[in-house]
């Protein structure tokens, strides 16, 4: 049996086993050895993004909201070796509260983009970090801050803004980010054109409403507020999908939902974007609910998708995180397919030949963010086998 599951784990006639198809075996699946799975969660942390360049994994983390950490693996599965490649400075605009880092590879160089503040977050704004050299793992310094309000022309009144990153689409590139429309406190995905990897180019567009849906809303109820942030570009035989995080991401009704961008549709046109009616991911599991904030990549070999994502560790308002990874597929119309969370160990991914490790590791579980004048929360220690 263990040799039939892992063959059907490593079947290449598809992306990747569909995660319900890991369900219908059951909480009392047999094992499979040790050398051909991991276990989730694979670290601490959240907002978690990854790319694959020159044969390694690169993860980009908020360094305990005062930096950003990328390490660099030769698996998906594990974070590798950490370099804090910037720090925040003590005091000003982009001192604290570093959420959401992304490493993007433009135009021969290395970017990050990410999210800063004073401290207070009503403060936030998009900052754009720039490499040295071709080594990702070596310092960055500051580039710019972006221009994410309606005064183009004179650049008043920047708003806030989260979660940025990159949509290169026929020879354009584009920023899409996490925003207010103004003072108030409500989230909207945005989009705007780029000049160059530290200059937007027009202002800005809003993509879709925040609250089309019930299950948009912070706590899933009439009386709370649309909420839409962590837009992350899919791209699959010439279709472009856009999977956000939706509702409260301190809550246990966190969860992806999914826009799709129409047949040689333009982006910044709002009209081209459907969103579809049901969520894509969700999970209210106790221990591993409010399920978001994701990533893509694929397995070392090419031929599975990969997802890495965050959950919260309880249902208990709060942002205390762990990473994950699991694979997933692609729907006969031709979408995603998420499936549900994966709570038994999962075959690794194709072609990884890491040698797997033995041993149970400690992870310290801390709120990465802080929102809304919460206070962060202290670490909370969890062993992952």
């Amino acid at each position: 049996m263990c040799r039939e599951i892992a063959a059907a784990l490593r079947n290449s006639s598809v992306a990747a086993l569909t995660t319900s198809t890991m369900f219908s075996l059951g909480t009392d699946a047999p094992t499979v050895r040790p050398s051909f799975t991991f276990r989730n969660p694979i670290a601490a942390g959240a907002d978690p993004w990854i790319i694959r360049h020159g044969g390694y994994y690169y993860w980009c983390l908020s360094e305990k909201d005062l930096g950003v950490a990328v390490y660099r693996s030769s698996s998906l599965t594990s974070l590798g070796e950490k370099h804090v490649v910037w720090r925040a400075p003590a005091r000003g605009p982009y001192s604290a509260q570093i959420w959401a880092p992304e490493l993007h590879w433009l135009d021969g160089r290395w970017y990050i983009y990410l999210a800063a503040s004073n401290g207070e977050n009503e403060t936030h704004r998009i900052v754009v970090l720039e490499s040295g050299g071709d080594d990702p793992t070596q310092p960055f310094h500051f580039k710019s801050e972006l221009y994410t309000g309606d005064d183009f022309a004179g650049r008043t009144n920047n708003r806030w803004a989260i979660d940025g990153t990159i949509l290169e689409l026929e020879g354009r590139r584009y920023l899409l980010w996490s925003g207010w429309a103004d003072e108030r406190d409500e989230q909207w995905l945005y989009i705007a054109p780029m000049a160059n990897p530290w200059t937007l180019s027009a202002a800005r567009v809003r993509v879709c409403a925040n609250d089309d849906y019930l299950w948009e809303r912070v706590g899933e109820t009439r009386r709370g507020r649309g909420l839409n942030e962590g837009p992350q570009v899919l791209r699959r035989d010439g279709r472009v999908f856009v999977v956000y995080s939706c509702s409260g991401s301190w809550e246990a009704t966190y969860k992806l939902g999914l826009l799709e961008l129409a047949p040689s549709g333009d982006p910044l046109c709002p009209a081209a974007w459907r969103k579809h009616s049901d969520p894509v991911f969700q999970s209210k599991v106790s221990d591993a609910c409010g399920v978001g904030h994701c990533s893509f990549t694929q397995s070392p070999d090419g031929a599975e998708d990969w997802m890495i994502f965050h959950s919260k560790v309880s249902p208990v308002h709060g942002w205390k995180r762990v990473i994950r990874a699991q694979p997933f597929s692609w729907s006969e119309e031709g979408r995603p397919h998420f499936g549900h969370l994966v709570r038994f160990p999962i075959a690794r991914p194709s072609g990884d030949t890491r040698m797997p490790s033995t041993t149970q590791i400690p992870i310290m579980i801390e709120s990465v963010r802080v929102e809304r004048g919460a206070n962060e929360a202290s670490g909370e220690p969890v062993v992952a086998s």
